[in-house]
């Protein structure tokens, strides 16, 4: 998309500078020298118009492509995760359902921390970038399997492989939430210390003689 905007800056640049040429020419009766200096120097204006733009908004917001990055990456993770939530209600066993809802479960919350704070996305980048996409993949496989009529020793074997590694990628998923989330129980316990310590050290409101005349 960056490379598109600047071709297309590009495009503008020569088109208005081309235009420039007769405008001048004929508009205003200047040589044809005349004519090519001011199409020259409306580019340049433009130019560095595009130039400064390009720079005010950086300044305004220097992670802008960062964050509209993350913001497709959410996208993407929030189609896939709806594929996971789908296959829970085509599945018979209870075990395998209760560890897809668990997948689906931690995923949801991963999914929507980064979304409300894209800077944690640098916390759980391999969810979005790698463990989604195998969980998506193993699970369609293994539902692929599961639909035969009839399973092969090689067949239960894979099926059980499968299980195995989708309880392993839940407990990737949890292992990245909770590493996710342990600053914010630092922060916490921090806060709580800080606190209790505040409480503790208020001293009892003690009655004075002449309070107690009163």
């Amino acid at each position: 998309m960056k490379v598109v905007r600047i071709i297309k800056k590009i495009l503008a640049i020569w088109v208005t500078g081309a235009v420039a040429v007769p405008i001048s020419y004929f508009g205003f009766s200047t040589t044809m020298i005349q004519s090519f200096g001011i199409s020259i120097g409306v580019m340049v204006v433009m130019s560095l118009f595009f130039i400064m733009s390009s720079a005010r908004r950086h300044y305004q917001n220097p992670y802008r492509e960062e964050i509209a990055y993350v913001r497709h990456q959410v996208k993407e993770a929030r189609k896939q995760l709806r594929t996971i939530g789908s296959y829970r209600f085509k599945i018979r066993s209870v075990h395998m359902w209760t560890e897809l809802s668990k997948l689906y479960k931690v995923g949801k919350s991963i999914i929507e921390m980064v979304e409300k704070e894209p800077a944690r996305y640098k916390d759980v980048q391999p969810f979005f970038t790698n463990y989604l996409q195998s969980t998506v993949t193993v699970i369609e496989r293994y539902m692929f399997l599961l639909s035969k009529p009839t399973k092969s020793v090689e067949v239960k074997e894979s099926l059980h492989e499968a299980e195995d590694m989708l309880r392993g990628l839940s407990g990737k998923y949890e292992h990245l939430l909770t590493n996710a989330l342990s600053q914010d129980k630092l922060t916490l316990d921090v806060e709580l210390k800080v606190l209790k310590q505040a409480f503790e050290e208020e001293q009892p409101y003690i009655p004075t003689a002449t309070n107690r005349t009163k």
